[in-house]
């Protein structure tokens, strides 16, 4: 054969970085549902990794508790349920106002702004992009000041938690538009911050946790996916 008439085989998608990041996506943002049962099998055909990257990226979201094995070869996305709900927000009253407080002064205020303007914009329930960039536009927010405390692991644990919160958030929300509800207070954390004032910045933190819970409890409430553990 000669060399024009080789056929180059494009390389395959072997990044495990990056199928980890494809897979925790899909499972964040509900495209996996919880609950579903997956194989690497399964994975390397939804998304074009090769076998050894899709491992790779399991066994990391395993690690965070996004991933369940089951039995021998299988492996389950992580279920939701109202316990759930109630240890996230267990965690996040702990760490969260103590990460605003170390984040004061050292935020990237345009980054954030942006994020706030792209939650204030709301979604439509129903819509899949919009409640996709309004969740994404939410979690990127709060993971925005939780880095900004200078602490990696402080920040990698919040990240963790607002991974599971936006699940949540997806199964709850798509059956009502809560989004200015959600966002109330989002402005002024960030004056806050960028002051900056931590006294007052630790405090606002606290007080939206508070209204956060309440209102994904009552959406999950009114999620019978997440209360009877079934699947999208």
């Amino acid at each position: 054969m000669s060399v024009d008439a080789q056929v180059v085989t494009p390389a395959p998608r072997a990044s495990g970085e990056a199928a980890y990041e494809a897979l925790k996506s899909e499972i964040v943002l509900c495209g996996l549902a919880p609950g579903e049962e997956v194989s690497e099998a399964k994975l390397e055909k939804r998304f074009g990794f090769n076998r050894a990257a899709i491992r790779k990226a399991l066994t990391r979201l395993t690690q965070e508790n996004l991933i369940k094995p089951v039995g021998r070869i299988g492996h389950q996305v992580a279920p939701l349920s109202l316990a759930d709900i109630h240890d996230v927000f267990l965690l996040r009253r702990q760490l969260e106002p103590f990460a605003a407080r170390l984040a004061a002064g050292r935020v990237d205020e345009k980054a954030l702004r942006e994020l706030d303007q792209a939650c204030q914009a709301g979604y439509v329930p129903g819509d899949r992009a919009g409640e996709v960039g309004f969740l994404e536009a939410n979690r990127r927010f709060h993971i925005g000041i939780a880095r900004a405390s200078g602490s990696p692991r402080l920040a990698a644990c919040l990240e963790q938690l607002h991974n599971e919160t936006t699940r949540i958030l997806y199964l709850g929300f798509r059956l009502k538009n809560r989004s200015t509800e959600w966002v109330h207070g989002h402005e002024a954390l960030l004056d806050a911050l960028v002051l900056p004032d931590a006294d007052a910045a630790e405090r606002i933190a606290a007080e939206l946790l508070e209204n956060s819970a309440d209102q994904v409890t009552r959406a999950a409430l009114g999620s019978p996916r997440i209360l009877n553990l079934q699947l999208m």
